[in-house]
Formats: structure tokens, C-alpha cells, sequence
């Protein structure tokens, strides 16, 4: 059975979910959740509380509690695909390819750092959205040695899904993260207000059928900031 802070999580949750309370439309004060539902003022601070920490709405002092823009929050720990955040978010992931062109090694962020040098790697950049609001480009430096043929049908959902049909799993060897500025085509492509972005760059490896180690790629995103949230969870360590 349900604890009664969860039982008013899940009313605001279902009424935001269906669009009943939209982005930026203010939620009652706490005091008449609890005169109407017949809970403790505490019961209610609680899951307005939890309804923040889940993304769900922003509580301002002396203003009051506001249904929240979707984002999208992501573990420094997480090892999954930006389509799997996107569904863990209550949103739908969207790909569009932008371009494809095959790179020498020496047009590729930080693939000096492969043990194996790498002749070309395959290039696509990708509009990624959830619920079809732009949220990230994705730019993406294949191993054009062990990836000879590309299925870009295959590019317009997860790259991770791609991979795993080639049987080909992501080992990371390290992700950087920054802030840079934005270009004028990501700007008009994200939507954004603001002239930079959040980026990450990850080198990866992968394990091939024979048992080898062998470089996989190079994978670069830019994150629309009011949309996309990094965390390190310390419990992790």
C-alpha cells in the first residue's frame, strides 16, 4: 500500500503527465492540498519535496510551487543511450540525420589517444529530441576500419540499438565535460536563448567477436542546457 506523500506525488504526476498542468502553471498552496485531500501539512511538504528532486516542478520562495519545463537528468555514472534517458524522462526520443561524411583520423577529436591508430571514421551528426522539442545534436566518429558498411536507417533511433546489433558494446575510456559556446546553426537547430552548451566527449572502445580490444569511436554532444542536467551521485563512488 501506498504511503499517503506518494498517493499526492501520483495525483500532480498523472495531472501533468496528461497535460491537465502545464509548464509554468502554479499548484495550490500546500495548505489547501491538505485541507482538501485531508493530509498533514508535512505529508504534502514531502511530496511537493519529492516532486521537485523528480523533476516534476520548481518551488520558488514566496511564490510557490510551478509545474516544471520537462529536462532531462543524467548520472555521470550512467552507461546507457541518450534514448533510454530520454524514456526514463516520460518522453519520447526522436533522431534526425544531418549529415554523414567519412573523416580522416586526423578531423577527429582526441583519436590520437587510441593505442591502435585508425585510418577514417564514419561522421554523422544528429538532432535528438524528446516529445520532438530539440534537446541535443549528437556528433558521433565511428571506426570506419571495423564498421565497413553504416545503416543510417538504423541512425534515426539509438545508436546504442545499432551497436548492439553489430554485437559491438561501448567500453569507455573517458568522457570530458564542458561549457562551450554555440554556433549559430546549433543555435537555430536547438532552439536556444542562450549562446552556449553543455558538451560531452567520449572515447570508447569495444569488444569484437574474436575477443579483441579495438577502438570503437569518438562520440561528441551538445546539450541545450535548460534542458539536459548532469549529477554525480556520491553514493556511487
Amino acid at each position: 500500500m501506498k504511503a499517503k506523500y506518494q498517493k499526492v506525488e501520483d495525483f500532480f504526476i498523472e495531472k501533468i503527465n496528461k497535460g491537465i498542468l502545464k509548464a509554468g502553471d502554479k499548484l495550490p498552496p500546500e495548505i489547501t492540498i491538505s485541507a482538501k485531500y485531508g493530509y498533514s501539512r508535512m505529508t504534502v511538504n514531502k511530496a511537493m519535496k519529492d516532486l521537485e528532486k523528480q523533476g516534476y516542478v520548481t518551488r520558488i520562495a514566496g511564490r510557490g510551487t510551478f509545474v516544471k519545463e520537462k529536462s532531462v537528468l543524467r548520472l555521470l555514472t550512467d552507461n546507457i543511450s541518450f534514448s533510454d534517458i530520454i524514456k526514463q524522462q516520460r518522453m519520447t526520443p526522436g533522431s534526425t540525420l544531418i549529415s554523414y561524411n567519412l573523416l580522416p583520423s586526423s578531423k577527429v577529436p582526441s583519436a590520437t589517444e587510441f593505442e591502435t591508430p585508425i585510418n577514417k571514421f564514419h561522421h554523422t551528426v544528429r538532432l535528438r529530441t524528446g516529445d520532438d522539442k530539440p534537446i541535443a545534436i549528437t556528433e558521433d566518429y565511428l571506426n570506419a576500419d571495423l564498421i565497413t558498411n553504416i545503416d543510417f536507417n538504423l541512425l534515426t533511433t539509438s545508436l546504442y540499438s545499432y551497436l548492439k546489433k553489430l554485437k559491438l558494446p561501448v567500453i569507455q575510456n573517458f568522457v570530458e565535460i564542458k561549457a562551450v559556446r554555440a554556433t549559430k546553426e546549433q543555435q537555430k537547430a536547438l532552439n536556444l536563448d542562450v549562446d552556449f552548451l553543455l558538451m560531452t566527449l567520449a572515447n570508447a572502445d569495444t569488444i569484437t567477436a574474436s575477443n579483441q580490444r579495438v577502438p570503437l569511436g569518438v562520440f561528441v554532444s551538445y546539450y541545450n542546457p535548460d534542458f539536459y542536467t548532469y549529477r554525480f551521485n556520491e553514493a556511487q563512488q
